[in-house]
């Protein structure tokens, strides 16, 4: 365990309302059970719940009649209880759930002040030895009467609190029960000062260990209501250290699983201080490093220290903050029970081989993770520029051989390296109230490190459709010339129409050779291609290389080029990107009646008389891949593009 780190912040100050609502109010509950879109940033909540709305619900609570302490409280929290009349002969189960958790919320309540440490820190202002207090440290001690609401004007909420202002009495008091003749009822026990009311809506819960769950968050709730003195809570403090909370008293819970989804979706988009429920990692994080104490000390830290995130940032230490980004790079972040999470952040794609060029952006707070691939063979220094972000990188496979990824190096400035071999995984994080805007470069002079075509691709077949018939002129010339033929070869120019007819002459590559038409003509030969198209990869500096290894058979003998590769080179001039066919090389093995088994061949030359692919394209990119369309206007149009996808 790290040492604890406790910020020291001014307090915040009271909104000087009465009270405020959870549920009702949308600060505590609303959506307790409502997930909201995965990519939407939570905003805080415009306003109060219409009038009707709360004076209904509290009327409900007032005609319940008398309320009543129960045997028991939780620390220095009495409990209180009502309920419907018509329930008030059957089993209590919802009290019997509240007195299961119990001892495992008094745990929990270890770690907010005692009454004896706030005595002490009076004490301290009234000797002198501190002129004012920040924060006064304050137990969890409000009175709590708990209800069932049986009202539907809440949708799928399981759980509401709403808490009076120390000292005060709640809103509850102004409604009151009448008899039939109109007169009040006077409540035979009073509404205790400094109330808060849990009210939980039964039916709309599954399961007794989602009734545990939703007991224990709301009650996270009246304790945060006793131990901090501010009124507006942001949600993400809120709402993620209650859910927090009731993880740490029911343990094994996977009902709010969805909502670590959530965080983990919303975060490429979403800051810390824009999260809610959904923000509990950030605490099962914190208490793994620095103790339960240090989530607890959060809510000393006023408002103001918590609603904005450059405000929020001083929580934290910058490079703690880049600590929180590798944890969950590492996936290391545990339950509070220490379970692993049941989703976890994962590192998104980013390709730097089209421009030399890249960013990494999000907003302030928020952990962004990329694993970056670079041009293979790219000499070009890497530059990487934090410009103010907190940033880490490391090798998905480490340079030194270990077969693992090589250790995190932090990235504070501007800074230099040798281009990785390999993927590269970036944390980032930006610890203030700005954008984080990362940039990666590497040195394209020339034009030949970084372009959208380099790369290894496949070549897709062009659809038959529109695939070009390379024989079809060779009928129509069989028919012009017939009348030149003499006599006693006629039969041998029928034979030579009857195979091209019999025989699929389809050009459906740019970058492969009439091999396959020739061989096959006429049904008397078969070509085998290991791939479903000829592999193109284009390498910096101005190499390309035509893979396309098959087999070629006629029953009788055969032709295995395990190496068949054309290779050559390629620049773009003004936008146009030629390519020069220069070499041919190969290797395999021949196979026939009177061989002896497998001949070895092989051998190379600079022609290559029946592979197309050279010449002039324009590149046009796109995320599946590359097309790359004839430079010359008058040679396009359909199944003439070379379109290539990624292998």
């Amino acid at each position: 365990m790290k040492s604890k780190f406790i910020p020291s912040f001014s307090l915040g100050q009271t909104s000087g309302k009465r009270f405020y609502t959870t549920a009702i109010a949308g600060l505590i509950g609303l959506m307790m059970a409502i997930p909201a879109a995965n990519a939407v940033c939570t905003t805080p909540p415009g306003g109060g719940t219409s009038t009707a709305i709360w004076d209904a619900h509290m009327n409900e609570i007032a005609s319940m009649g008398e309320i009543e302490p129960v045997d028991f409280q939780i620390g220095d929290q009495m409990i209180y209880r009502v309920r419907k009349r018509s329930d008030r002969r059957t089993r209590d189960s919802v009290l019997e759930h509240l007195r299961a958790i119990a001892p495992r919320i008094e745990e929990f309540q270890r770690y907010f002040p005692t009454a004896a440490e706030r005595e002490e820190a009076l004490e301290r202002v009234e000797s002198g030895d501190e002129d004012e207090l920040k924060y006064v440290p304050t137990p969890p001690d409000r009175p709590v009467l708990l209800v069932e609401s049986d009202l539907d004007l809440l949708g799928s909420t399981l759980a509401f609190t709403t808490c009076a202002e120390k000292g005060e009495m709640h809103d509850l008091n102004s409604f009151v029960e009448v008899d039939e003749d109109g007169e009040v009822i006077e409540r035979a026990v009073p509404l205790p000062e400094s109330l808060c009311i849990v009210a939980v809506r039964s039916h709309t819960i599954d399961s007794a260990e989602e009734m545990r769950f939703v007991l224990a968050h709301e009650w996270v709730h009246t304790m945060q209501s006793g131990s901090y003195d501010f009124t507006e809570k942001p949600l993400w403090w809120q709402e993620g250290s209650a859910e927090w909370g009731a993880h740490k008293v029911i343990e094994g819970s996977d009902i709010r699983d969805h909502k670590i989804e959530q965080f983990f979706d919303r975060q490429p988009e979403c800051s810390l201080t824009q999260h809610s429920y959904d923000a509990q990692p950030f605490f099962f994080w914190g208490e793994q490093e620095y103790g339960t104490d240090w989530g607890i000390s959060l809510g000393m830290a006023g408002p103001e220290y918590l609603k904005y995130p450059r405000r929020a940032a001083e929580i934290l230490p910058p490079a703690q903050w880049l600590e929180w980004a590798i944890a969950q790079a590492d996936q290391s972040i545990t339950m509070p029970d220490g379970r692993p999470l049941p989703h976890k952040a994962e590192f998104e794609p980013l390709r730097i081989t089209g421009s030399c060029e890249t960013t990494i952006e999000g907003p302030p707070l928020s952990v962004q993770l990329r694993e970056v691939t670079f041009p293979e063979g790219a000499a070009s220094p890497l530059t990487i520029n934090p410009n103010g972000a907190q940033l880490a990188y490391r090798y998905v496979v480490d340079p030194n051989g270990s077969g693992e990824p090589s250790k995190w190096a932090p990235v504070s400035d501007t800074t230099e390296l040798e281009p990785p071999s390999g993927p590269m995984q970036i944390a980032a994080i930006m610890p203030s109230g700005e954008d984080l805007n990362v940039t990666m470069s590497l040195d394209n002079s020339g034009g030949l490190t970084c372009a959208c075509h380099i790369g290894s691709w496949m070549e897709q077949a062009t659809a038959d459709d529109e695939a070009e018939d390379t024989f079809d002129g060779a009928l129509e010339a069989i028919e012009m010339y017939r009348g030149m033929v003499p006599p006693d070869q006629l039969a041998e120019l029928e034979k030579a129409k009857q195979m091209i007819q019999s025989s699929d002459t389809k050009d459906r590559f740019r970058f492969r050779g009439a091999a396959e038409q020739i061989f096959e003509l006429g049904g008397e030969g078969e070509v085998t291609y290991d791939n479903d198209g000829p592999i193109v990869t284009f390498k910096p500096g101005g190499s390309f290389i035509i893979e396309d290894p098959h087999t070629l058979t006629d029953g009788k003998s055969t032709v295995n080029y395990n190496t068949y590769i054309h290779s050559g080179e390629w620049i773009i001039e003004n936008g146009v990107l030629k390519i020069d066919l220069q070499d041919f090389t190969y290797k395999g093995t021949v196979e026939g009646p009177v061989s002896d088994g497998p001949q070895t061949f092989g051998g190379s030359n600079k022609h290559s008389s029946y592979v197309g692919g050279g010449g002039q394209w324009i590149a046009s990119c796109d995320d599946n891949g590359v097309t790359l369309i004839p430079a010359d206007e008058r040679e396009r149009g359909p199944g003439k593009d070379a379109v290539l996808k990624a292998r």
